[in-house]
């Protein structure tokens, strides 16, 4: 079963530009880990001072595992460097329904 994260991060005016090289890296990370589908972050175009998170994921198992990884933990501690006014992450499960657009 997929699963599906979507969130976001809210931080205060200009932290968020400061994270590109943690967030960089952490998405090159966790794109090497096993039954990573899709993990990016991206800056709101209304808000750049609120990032979004989407991953995909091939199950649960792998999702579980990513939260265990010592990188995430890293991650984790890392954003205590930063302002973090809000934060949001959520999984649902998931399967593919239809294309809407492209390919």
């Amino acid at each position: 079963m997929t699963i599906l994260v979507m969130g976001h991060i809210k931080t205060a005016p200009g932290d968020a530009a400061r994270m590109t090289d943690l967030l960089t890296a952490h998405m090159t990370t966790t794109a090497a880990e096993a039954g990573c589908e899709l993990d990016t972050f991206a800056f709101d175009a209304a808000d750049p001072d609120t990032i979004r998170i989407s991953e995909r994921w091939e199950n649960a198992e792998a999702l579980a595992a990513h939260g265990a990884a010592d990188h995430q933990k890293a991650f984790g501690r890392a954003l205590r460097d930063f302002t973090v006014v809000e934060i949001s992450v959520k999984a649902w499960d998931g399967s593919f329904w239809r294309t809407l657009i492209g390919d």
